[in-house]
């Protein structure tokens, strides 16, 4: 079908990042159905018109029939049959499927330029603006297009082709801590860890640990010790390296100690325009979160990784728990689950008043809940499903992701534990502190803060370009706009050159106070150190997250006419 072959390869062109070249598309054709997978690695699970995007733990041999048991693992499952398509989420949602129905069309991607592409149309979701602004994400479920959906965690999607109907079903998310000694947890949490590393099969030789010197990546070491082939990288700036409580330098320390292959790559500012790294940035993640710092060599990694051959990273994003909180704005802001109305810093131009933001139900804390249930279920229905899935699609345009900490297995186990074990992860930490005592665990990391990125000048200069466009005229009230242009070049703190820092009060007392001395008054100040009345919204922080709407505009506007076909054919269903 030349039609549809000339539609793939300009969707693949739009998608790929401009650093690398990417493998040809797979492409499936057949009884209606049509299925395409960009920049495929050969790992890639595949029968018939039922793909994988991800790693199963362990699956049965009819994975890919529409209806059957949903595998462990870290994927977006498609499932065509002959009646029948289904789309199936894990059990976090790790990774994103979007999808959008028409009277012609049933459209499902990981990808919503994609779908943007095919519908030949774009319908700005406003709501996703306000939730970039206030969040530095697209907000809970939403799309930046309005028409498209996502499937939630631990969902099923079945789309009746006959009758062209959908019906989405989702398992809820709840905490109830069984009745057991801290022992007996301790039992079932190993167990369900040992149980997942038992069902990963990976060729090694082809898949890369990053190393930090932190709790995660050094249990996943711990479980893949001795396998063939493991070897791991890590990377942050060049000044990491001469801070031995950097990730840096505890990651090379860990890898001698088990005697395995290990690179340190930089992720200095990139010699590059900074146009071309942001443009690189929203091309790989759709400008779904604005976590920028890593990504400021200009995804030279990334690239790195994809040419080596290597077909994926094992990740070590996890569910074991969360930071200590002591009031209920504590537990959004620790997830990233905040409103304009929540900073103080606006009152003066109340954003809040101008774009219309609500809180989903779903997220509201429960009768009876703890605040650290409620912590735990908005980290788990949140948080890893709209923060930290949006910053693995920026991996996935370059290699595949695994996280086994993710495992269905593991979140259950966590689920039944008391609060006690899971605030501030106490028990894995345990279970990881227990096996690897001699080398001591990180207390910085190795990258930049992305508050300093942000005031460099060259980044600057870009990023206010855009905002005094016509196109940001038109997306943003006047007060947005001024407010922005009063602090950044009305108030006497003009950005300067880039330069690494760490000059931040945290990392001060840190070089102050003994690591155990900070563990032990964490969860008494937790309620002081940052009281709700002082939460303020970084203004640069603000400009960036305005500039990624301003741009994903522009991306969008343009993807939804660059489709050309004949409009008596209706035939495409994917």
């Amino acid at each position: 079908m030349p039609r549809m072959g000339q539609a793939i390869k300009e969707i693949s062109k739009r998608l790929t990042p401009g650093n690398i070249t990417a493998r040809q598309p797979l492409v499936v054709e057949g009884h209606g159905i049509a299925i395409c997978v960009i920049n495929p690695v050969a790992s890639l699970p595949i029968n018939n018109s039922s793909v994988c995007l991800g790693t199963f733990f362990g699956a049965d041999d009819d994975w890919w029939m529409p209806g059957a048991d949903a595998p462990d693992g870290n994927y977006a499952l498609f499932r065509s049959g002959e009646y029948q398509v289904e789309l199936v989420s894990d059990t976090v949602a790790s990774r994103t499927i979007w999808y959008a129905k028409t009277d012609e069309l049933f459209i499902a991607s990981t990808s919503q330029r994609a779908i943007v592409y095919f519908l030949q149309s774009y319908e700005p979701n406003t709501s996703a603006y306000t939730w970039m602004l206030s969040s530095g994400t697209l907000g809970p479920g939403l799309s930046w297009d309005k028409r498209i959906q996502s499937v939630p965690p631990d969902a099923r999607l079945m789309f009746d082709r006959i009758t062209w109907t959908a019906k989405l079903s989702a398992e809820p998310v709840n905490f109830f801590a069984e009745n057991l000694p801290d022992r007996g947890h301790e039992r079932n949490l190993r167990k369900a860890i040992s149980e997942t590393f038992d069902h990963l099969d990976l060729d090694l030789d082809k898949w890369i640990l990053p190393l930090s010197g932190g709790y995660d990546s050094r249990a996943i070491l711990q479980m893949l010790r001795g396998r063939s082939g493991l070897k791991a990288i890590t990377w942050g700036l060049r000044s990491a390296l001469a801070n031995k409580k950097s990730d840096a330098c505890v990651a090379r320390d860990l890898a001698q100690k088990y005697g395995m292959p290990h690179e340190y790559l930089e992720t200095d500012l990139s010699d590059e325009p900074v146009n071309e790294i942001f443009k690189r940035f929203l091309v790989a993640g759709e400008g779904r979160v604005d976590h920028i710092s890593g990504y400021m060599d200009g995804f030279s990694i990334w690239k790195h990784l994809f040419e080596s051959g290597n077909y994926g990273v094992i990740r070590g994003d996890s569910v074991f728990g969360w930071i200590p909180v002591a009031n209920p704005i504590d537990v959004r802001r620790s997830v990233e689950l905040l409103l304009l109305s929540d900073y103080r810093n606006l009152g003066k131009v109340p954003l809040h008043e101008q774009f219309e933001q609500h809180l989903p139900t779903i997220f509201d804390r429960r009768d009876m809940e703890s605040l650290e249930a409620w912590r735990d279920r908005l980290y788990q229905s949140y948080r890893i499903p709209v923060v930290m899935a949006a910053l693995n699609d920026l991996k996935n345009s370059y290699v595949e992701i695994v996280n086994p900490l993710l495992s269905r297995r593991i979140v259950r186990a966590v689920r039944k534990m008391p609060d006690r074990l899971r605030t501030d992860r106490m028990l894995f930490k345990k279970i990881v502190v227990a096996a690897n005592r001699d080398i001591p665990f990180a207390e910085y990391p190795a990258i930049e803060m992305s508050s300093n990125i942000l005031k460099d000048t060259r980044v600057i200069d870009h990023i206010m370009g855009t905002l005094l466009s016509a196109r940001a005229e038109k997306l943003f009230p006047p007060d947005l706009i001024q407010l922005l242009k009063n602090h950044i070049f009305g108030d006497g703190q003009l950005a300067s050159p880039y330069r690494p820092a760490n000059t931040n009060l945290k990392a001060i007392l840190k070089n102050i106070l003994p690591k155990k001395a900070i563990d032990a008054v964490r969860p008494v100040v937790a309620g002081f150190w940052r009281p709700s009345s002082s939460i303020e919204l970084d203004l640069y922080k603000l400009a960036f997250r305005a500039y990624i709407i301003c741009e994903m505009d522009r991306m969008l506007c343009e993807d939804a006419g660059a489709l050309v076909v004949d409009k008596t054919a209706k035939s495409l269903k994917t």
